[in-house]
C-alpha cells in the first residue's frame, strides 16, 4: 500500500510523540539525550534581596539554616572585599547527591550561599547546580536528578524571609545546553573536565586525607577553607582560598552582579587520589564571556594557580 504525504505524517507523529507522551503522563524523567537540546542554563542564581543589613542577614540565615538541619561547615570574604561573603553549607540532600553522583559527585555536596551588599542593599545568590552539575558530574548528574529536584525544591524554605525573591539566573548571556556542558571546553586545545590537576596518589583515602590536611596547614599558598567528607564513601572535597583570586576577581568579576558564589578552589580526594579541576577549564566555565585578550592574561594566571597548588605534592 502506498501511503500519501498526509499518512506519512501522522504515521511519523503516532510513533515519534505517543512514547513521549506517554512517558510524561507517567512522570517519569525524559532521558538527558532527549533533553539536552531544550534545557539551558546559566552559572549562578540570584536568589533574591533580603530587606536588611549584613549583620541582620547573617543571623537570619543562621537560625534558618540551623531550624532546617542545614550544616554550615564553613564561611569567609572571598576576593578580601569587605562587602562580599560565603556560607559554605551542606543539606541532606546534598548529601545524597555527592554520594551517588559517580567519582565528580563530591562537587555537589556544598552549597556556595553567597551574600553580596550593595549600598543599603543585601543580595543572596548560589551556583546553579544543573549548570555546575552537568558539567562536572556529566553523564552521572542524571543519577542524582531526584535528590537535586529535591534540594531545588527546598532551597527557598531554607532560607530566611526575603524582601525581594528573584531566582534569575545570572552569569552569561548566552545560557549553555546540557549537551555543551557535559562536553566543556571554551575552545579547542583547552582542557575538559578529562584534565584534571594530578596532586598525588596514596594506597588509600585516608592516608591521603591526612597527608593533605597536613601540607595545607604549613602551605604558604593555600588556606583550608572547609572539609566536607562524603557518607558512605572514599571521597571528601576541601575548599580552599587560593593567592590568586583577587587577580581573577579584577580580571573577569566586573559586572555590575558580582558572580561570588564561583569562589573559592576547590580540590578532591577520591579512593586516594588527589586532583582538582584545571584553571583553564574551572575559570571559563565560571565566566563564560571572556575575551580572547583576558584568555590571554588567563593563561599566564592559571600557570600561577597550578604552582600554588602543586604545594600539596611536596
Amino acid at each position: 500500500m502506498i501511503l500519501t504525504d498526509r499518512r506519512r505524517v501522522i504515521l511519523f507523529c503516532y510513533v515519534f510523540f505517543l512514547p513521549l507522551l506517554s512517558v510524561l503522563l507517567r512522570g517519569t524523567p525524559l532521558p538527558s539525550y532527549i533533553l539536552a537540546e531544550s534545557e539551558t542554563f546559566r552559572p549562578y542564581l540570584l536568589i533574591g534581596e533580603t530587606g536588611k543589613n549584613f549583620d541582620g542577614t547573617e543571623e537570619a540565615i543562621i537560625q534558618k539554616f540551623f531550624m532546617n538541619d542545614a550544616e554550615i561547615i564553613g564561611r569567609y570574604r572571598p576576593v578580601g572585599d569587605p562587602d562580599r561573603y560565603i556560607f559554605f553549607v551542606t543539606t541532606k540532600q546534598l548529601k545524597k547527591a555527592s554520594r551517588n553522583g559517580g567519582e565528580h559527585g563530591l562537587f555537589l555536596g556544598v552549597l556556595h550561599l553567597a551574600v553580596d551588599v550593595k549600598g543599603e542593599m543585601v543580595y543572596l545568590s548560589v551556583p546553579n547546580i544543573d549548570y555546575w552539575g552537568n558539567l562536572l558530574l556529566r553523564e552521572d548528574f542524571d543519577r542524582v536528578t531526584k535528590a537535586v529536584g529535591e534540594f531545588k525544591t527546598d532551597l527557598p524554605r531554607m532560607l530566611p524571609k526575603l524582601r525581594g525573591r528573584f531566582m534569575r539566573p545570572f552569569g552569561s548571556t548566552e545560557p549553555l545546553t546540557v549537551d555543551r556542558l557535559r562536553t566543556y571546553q571554551f575552545m579547542k586545545r583547552l582542557p575538559s573536565m578529562d584534565d584534571t590537576i594530578e596532586l598525588g596518589n596514596f594506597e588509600n583515602h585516608a592516608k591521603a586525607i591526612q597527608v593533605v590536611e597536613e601540607r595545607l596547614k604549613r602551605s604558604s599558598e593555600l588556606t583550608q577553607l572547609f572539609r566536607y567528607d562524603v557518607i558512605r564513601k572514599d571521597a571528601t572535597l576541601f575548599g580552599v582560598q587560593i593567592p590568586q583570586e583577587r587577580e581573577i576577581a579584577e580580571l573577569l568579576d566586573q559586572s555590575e552582579r558580582k558572580a561570588t558564589p564561583f569562589y573559592p578552589w576547590q580540590i578532591a580526594v577520591v579512593n586516594g587520589r588527589v586532583f582538582s579541576p584545571a584553571p583553564l577549564f574551572k575559570i571559563p566555565a565560571g565566566f563564560p564571556e571572556l575575551t580572547l585578550r583576558q584568555l590571554l592574561k588567563l593563561r599566564k594566571l592559571s600557570t600561577s594557580i597550578v604552582a600554588s597548588l602543586k604545594e600539596l605534592e611536596q
